[in-house]
């Protein structure tokens, strides 16, 4: 045999294997009964919707992938905490998992956007989100995560120990529970403290005045029980900050195009149903909490415009903070806002 002939051989044997090793076959060789498994972490506990939506996302795409892909989920935090949602998925603590954006701006400044009541239409909240998506993933992708949907959170709730803020000058000598910066800037700007604290810390909080009020969401605000101790709970109208759902890049390229596809089409349907069913059921909280004596409240539209004045003038400062990533989400969030 020539050496010219054996040089050739190596050749054709090296491209051999490693077209194995890297074959569509290899990489995706799984099914119903070696499944591909994802680990879910739900910060919250399993009767919330988001919950729900994440459970029915999960329960809706092993049915129509036969098996292939199935999902276990850990709730009430017991898998994966809030600030993990993003480096804790990417590490692998979780395959998936879900959180809000203030937990993780601090490290990724594009997340400032969505910092403010009011950043994007309510009303538009499909089409926004699913704007956002391919921006969502060039940010997040470097991180070794993927953008998968968001859960939709409802508009901001003020709630107060002894009176309806209805309005920006009502907030003098307040001590506020206001996550994240930009919250807390328009806390300082509306001449009140702001406060952080965890909200199942919140109800001892404001039984004992260590705070007067908070922004938080209408599920929240029921399910620790808060209009009990705070029974002056005003509908801003707004939106809240944005909370989505991560997945494991790796774990992502794990499944073949085809239920990959069916995966997708499943998110798109589970979004829809998120909001529509987190309406309905803000609907049920609002009337729940008017009977038990709470004094439930909607914003005029022109008292929320005050309150968005003063959101809408932090936008500038905003978007110098949130940089070249956060520059674009922040164009696609501005023409749902003309």
């Amino acid at each position: 045999m020539s050496k010219k002939f054996s040089r050739f051989l190596a050749v054709l044997t090296g491209i051999f294997v490693l077209f194995f090793i890297f074959s569509p076959i290899q990489a995706f060789s799984y099914d119903a009964k070696k499944p591909v498994v994802f680990k879910v972490g739900i910060p919250h506990p399993p009767m919330n919707l988001m919950s729900k939506t994440l459970k029915r996302l999960g329960d809706l795409t092993t049915e129509r992938t036969k098996g292939r892909v199935k999902f276990e989920f850990y709730y009430s935090g017991s898998l994966i905490k809030f600030p993990q949602f993003v480096d804790g998925v990417a590490m692998g603590m979780a395959d998936m998992a879900t959180g809000p954006s203030f937990f993780v701006s601090g490290k990724i400044p594009a997340f400032y956007v969505f910092g403010a009541p009011g950043c994007f239409p309510m009303d538009k909240y499909y089409e926004v989100v699913k704007a956002i998506g391919p921006a969502m993933d060039e940010i997040l992708e470097p991180k070794g995560v993927r953008y998968v949907m968001s859960l939709y959170t409802g508009p901001s709730v003020f709630g107060n120990r002894t009176q309806l803020l209805k309005s920006p000058d009502q907030w003098k000598g307040l001590k506020m529970r206001m996550p994240g910066r930009w919250l807390s800037a328009l806390t300082k700007q509306w001449g009140a403290s702001p406060v952080f604290t965890l909200p199942p810390e919140l109800y001892l909080a404001l039984q004992t005045g260590v705070v007067d009020g908070y922004l938080l969401i209408w599920d929240i605000i029921y399910g620790l029980k808060l209009y009990e101790v705070s029974p002056y709970l005003v509908d801003t109208g707004a939106q809240n900050a944005l909370e989505f759902v991560t997945m494991n890049l790796k774990k992502w390229k794990s499944l073949t195009k085809e239920d990959q596809d069916i995966f997708n089409k499943t998110v798109d349907e589970c979004q829809k149903w998120n909001i529509s069913e987190t309406i309905k059921h803000y609907d049920f909280i609002k009337k729940d909490i008017a009977k038990k004596g709470g004094k439930v409240y909607d914003l005029t539209p022109q008292e929320r415009e005050a309150y968005l004045k003063s959101c809408f003038a932090l936008w500038p400062e905003i978007k110098k903070a949130a940089g070249k990533d956060g520059k674009k989400l922040a164009e696609i969030i501005e023409s749902f806002r003309k």
